[in-house]
């Protein structure tokens, strides 16, 4: 009996590692059936665990997350972004709105869908065979939240609110000098209060990557004086001392001004110098005195400007150096002049700025024949706006682009303010409307984009409207917005030879041409394919303090939101191919009206964008 128990155990054990094998054979069927129904399930799907912020994606299509995203996309649009003080309320628009020329429309908050999305779909589909089930297993058990690309201008939100909140705030006051009657005293200095504006927009740029979009609070902060009267009591023996100097003679390019102790009096001021207070002058008041120096002093640098004639090159402006008082400098030197009580003369600094084409290079510059053309029509556009756009295609024109130089229209443009001949126009900024200029400008950039394309050059920055406009099409998807400082519009004259730049206005329609010597190169733009077309929805209304209580202004027309593309292809004479798709997106924009608020205790919040 022993003997056949011995037996029969030592089968058993003889058999256990045929059964231990099975069973590991049958969990990793088991565990490799589970990982490949698992990979079959989410095949094009998120994750789970996978969020964009706050959005949890998994097990969703890219065409779900696209349209949710949209939406907050949409509700951001319609209610803008919330900044609240107490019972006052400010809706910050992603785009801001100009009340009679879209081309001051500017954008301030845009997101990056496509690279969003392919960003968090990436999530465990990345590396080798293990590592993506490493990354797909620590999704499901820990999570994994993916950044939200979008372009988010703070600077210009933290001027909205400046703009809008600003008449809320306490600044504090520093210690000032007093000259009465040839007797000095000073005042005392006040402590204030005043909104950390950075902070906020800092604040919002954390919440727009989690998708977060609740009204963000502003909140006061201290602010002391930089002067104390009892700092400033040591420095009224300079001031005696600057005034026993009875004249003071400024100098610049040949001419002379003199200052007597009674006029330079009104400048003086106490200022903060390596830590200590000393007595100087006001800059503003001295950048005010300087203004007809400059106008007297100043000459604009001009380059050689050209027209055709046949083949031949002729000119019309003759290149002509230049010269500028440098204000700053020349402060600078007024300021230590008087701080030290010198008297005398003070030679104010003047910058010499040569011409960049000089007239005796008129017939070298390879310019025999016509290598692109750009058009656009501005039939229906108002008087400021025809006009902006006037004194704009008369600043480029004529203009030549050196071979090898990237060609920057705002460079060329200039300041775009009064001194230059441009009108304001209204803008919307909050609940309030403030002039800036800029008007008409796009049709610039437009029209040279065209121009730029048909000749076959690269483009190295170009940004499309956020929303369209009716002035740049058809076709959709060709236009080119610029807004100083930025969007600009650039490119790179790729060619041998110079480009020369001419502008005209024939009518209602912009004709920007490039000239310059052929190199046997060919350009194919395709016709733009117009999709995602997306309704703007109902009317939107931006209550104001601006208008009497119930009274409405329409500021902007309805636009529906789209997509296009167009491919530009340029083929050169060696055979080389360069190929580039221009893609734009335009948000649909609601038909919007200003309306006067009807005062109450506490203004109605708008709900924030709910992220489902």
């Amino acid at each position: 009996m022993t003997e056949q128990k011995s037996q029969y155990t030592g089968r058993i054990l003889h058999r256990k590692p045929l059964i231990v094998a099975i069973a590991v054979f049958v969990i990793v069927l088991v565990v490799a059936g589970g990982i490949i129904g698992y990979q079959k399930t989410y095949a094009g799907r998120f994750y789970p665990g996978v969020q964009i912020g706050h959005l949890s994606v998994g097990g969703k299509t890219t065409a779900e997350v696209l349209e949710a995203l949209r939406q907050i996309e949409r509700n951001i649009a319609d209610k803008g972004l919330i900044f609240t003080y107490q019972d006052k309320q400010v809706a910050v628009l992603p785009v801001v709105v100009g009340v009679n020329d879209p081309d001051l429309a500017k954008t301030i908050l845009a997101f990056e869908w496509t690279p969003t999305i392919e960003q968090a779909l990436a999530v465990g589909r990345t590396g080798n065979w293990f590592q993506q089930l490493f990354e797909q297993l620590g999704a499901l058990v820990r999570g994994a939240a993916e950044p939200v690309y979008y372009q988010f201008d703070a600077a210009e939100v933290v001027t909205i609110l400046k703009e809008n909140f600003s008449q809320l705030e306490q600044p504090a006051v520093d210690a000032t000098l007093v000259i009465e009657a040839g007797e000095v005293s000073v005042t005392d200095e006040r402590s204030g209060e005043g909104f950390d504006y950075q902070l906020a927009a800092d604040q919002v740029a954390v919440k727009i990557s989690q998708l977060n979009f609740e009204p963000t609070e502003l909140h006061f902060a201290p602010q002391e004086p930089v002067i104390y009267a009892r700092d400033a009591v040591g420095a009224l023996d300079e001031v005696k001392q600057i005034l026993a100097a009875e004249e003071i003679t400024v100098r610049a390019d040949g001419r002379f001004w003199k200052l007597n102790s009674d006029q330079f009096a009104s400048w003086l001021e106490f200022q903060l110098v390596a830590g200590a207070v000393a007595v100087g002058v006001n800059r503003d008041k001295v950048v005010t005195f300087l203004e007809p120096v400059a106008a007297a002093v100043d000459v604009e640098a001009q380059d050689a400007k050209f027209q055709l004639s046949g083949k031949r090159v002729t000119e019309f402006q003759a290149s002509r150096d230049g010269k500028e008082l440098d204000v700053e400098a020349s402060y600078q030197k007024i300021n230590e002049a008087i701080r030290l009580g010198a008297g005398g003369e003070v030679e104010l600094v003047v910058a010499v700025a040569p011409a960049k084409v000089a007239t005796k290079d008129l017939n070298d510059l390879g310019i025999t024949e016509l290598v692109g053309r750009g058009t656009s029509n501005f039939a229906g556009s108002p008087t400021n706006r025809r006009h902006n756009i006037g004194i704009g295609a008369g600043a480029v024109n004529g203009i030549l682009i050196e071979p090898g130089e990237e060609f920057s229209l705002l460079k060329t443009l200039g300041e775009i303010d009064a001194a230059n001949g441009y009108r304001p126009e209204l803008v919307i900024k909050g609940d309030r409307t403030i002039p800036e200029y800029g008007g008409g400008l796009c049709q610039i950039g437009t029209t040279t984009f065209r121009a730029a394309l048909a000749a076959g050059v690269p483009i190295t920055a170009r940004r499309n409207h956020s929303y369209r406009v009716g002035y740049y099409e058809p076709p959709v998807g060709m236009d080119a917005t610029i807004y100083d400082p930025w969007p600009d519009f650039k490119f790179i004259n790729d060619y041998q030879n110079h480009l020369l730049f001419i502008t005209r206005i024939e009518g209602n329609q912009a004709v920007f041409e490039l000239y310059g010597t052929k190199d046997g190169r060919s350009v194919a733009t395709t016709e733009p394919v117009v999709y995602n077309i997306v309704s703007p929805g109902e009317p939107r209304i931006i209550y104001t303090d601006e208008l009497e209580p119930g009274v409405r202004r329409k500021v902007e027309s309805a636009h529906a939101g789209a997509e296009a593309d167009f491919t530009y292809t340029v083929t050169y004479l060696n055979g080389e191919v360069k190929e580039e798709v221009f893609h734009s997106r335009y948000v649909p924009w609601k038909e919007t009206w200003l309306e006067g608020r009807v005062p109450t205790t506490t203004d109605e919040l708008v709900e924030p964008a709910e992220v489902q």
